[in-house]
């Protein structure tokens, strides 16, 4: 089995530390984590989640296994007309 969290958030994380922790941990799981940022709120720390070019580390500098986390601006989507979830979900790494 594999999983997918999705979370659509329309603001800021409020303990950043707690979050990139179980990101870390959760990077052993089989699973993946879609945040879609909803709104004109500031999502520079989801952005910093979506570890792309590095791993993820956690506050106590514990790696990810993995890069989970994809963040996706709705406002992306909702601007251009896009509707096509796959471009989001084409990036979900599954291992």
């Amino acid at each position: 089995h594999y999983f997918v969290l999705l979370i659509l958030t329309d603001g800021v994380i409020t303990d950043m530390d707690r979050t990139r922790a179980a990101i870390v941990e959760a990077s052993r799981l089989p699973m993946s984590i879609i945040i879609v940022g909803v709104g004109g709120a500031d999502f520079s720390a989801m952005e910093f989640l979506d570890s792309d070019d590095r791993l993820l580390l956690s506050p106590t500098g514990e790696a990810a296994a993995r890069d989970i986390v994809q963040f996706v601006p709705f406002r992306y989507f909702h601007v251009s007309n896009k509707s096509e979830p796959s471009t989001c979900c084409s990036r979900v790494k599954i291992q």
